[in-house]
């Protein structure tokens, strides 16, 4: 089973007048990236935050939202009177020495200010209860967005599919010019052979140049190996989680084999078919960077 590194989840939990939110955006990245955005008294939970998602999400670039609204009627902030006194002084007095118009709205600007406003303290119990809620809201959002990932997943599944598909019927379709590709050497060989000898030329030097080029052209075991990468492809994706790196790894494999194929194909159909695979396995290289 597949899952895609790009994934949303999202949970509420309240208790003890608090009510907890918390939102996870990841998209793809080799590794696991995690940023958290929470309340600064409760920055000591960041690493273990961390920790649980990483353990969890095992990789994306993610970021993990919290947020604490106290359902109290009074917010526990506080506004520092004195501090805010000294900055409309200090404004009067600039605009006295400058001439500088003071803002339309001082109050927006003035609270703004460092020391103006301020989150009243918490006591420990408070804060420990807070830490709590956070966790187990995590917890949830996590469930949430590994099942926005499964889901996500399934459409990746079905895009490999699909393609893999296409290849693996356009390799069939090859092998009817097998023949005939060998035919052609034949009478290219012959020929020229006729053309420079004026018909007088060794039968059996012919068939040992034409098994020399046959053996050159042949593409049997590259198509054995691009079959058999197809079928690993598929059981990678129907295997455990966290296989996207080895997926990429399987489509780099499939790629070269398809390169040889097309290198060594030398025929004008087969050139068309290896194109075509090509468009297909890019459409899975490029899907491909979204797997966890």
């Amino acid at each position: 089973m597949i899952y895609s590194m790009t994934g949303y989840g999202r949970a509420e939990r309240s208790g003890e007048g608090r009510k907890v939110t918390v939102e996870i955006y990841s998209v793809n990245s080799k590794n696991a990236d995690v940023n958290v955005h929470l309340p600064n008294y409760l920055r000591a939970l960041e690493q273990e935050i961390r920790k649980t998602t990483t353990n969890r999400c095992l990789r994306g670039k993610m970021d993990v939202y919290i947020s604490v609204d106290h359902l109290e009627t009074q917010a526990p902030l506080t506004i520092d009177e004195r501090v805010a006194t000294t900055y409309w002084e200090r404004l009067q007095q600039l605009n006295s020495d400058t001439g500088i118009p003071l803002p339309r709205d001082p109050m927006s600007l003035i609270i703004g200010f460092q020391g103006v406003v301020r989150t009243a303290e918490l006591d420990q119990a408070e804060t420990e209860s807070d830490g709590r809620i956070v966790m187990e809201a995590l917890s949830e959002a996590i469930d949430h967005f590994t099942a926005f990932r499964a889901q996500e997943g399934e459409s990746l599944y079905r895009v490999f599919q699909e393609n893999i598909e296409a290849i693996r019927t356009l390799i069939s379709s090859t092998e009817p010019y097998e023949q005939e590709r060998i035919d052609a050497v034949r009478e290219r060989l012959e020929s020229e052979l006729r053309r420079v000898t004026q018909n007088n030329f060794d039968a059996s030097r012919l068939e040992q140049e034409m098994i020399y080029y046959i053996d050159k052209l042949d593409v049997h075991e590259e198509r054995n190996r691009l079959i058999n990468h197809l079928s690993y492809f598929e059981s990678t994706m129907d295997g455990e989680v966290g296989q996207g790196r080895k997926l990429g790894f399987i489509a780099q494999e499939i790629g070269r084999e398809i390169n040889t194929f097309g290198s060594k194909s030398n025929h004008a159909t087969l050139q068309k078919i290896t194109v075509k695979m090509k468009d297909h396995l890019e459409q899975i290289k490029e899907q491909v960077l979204n797997v966890l």
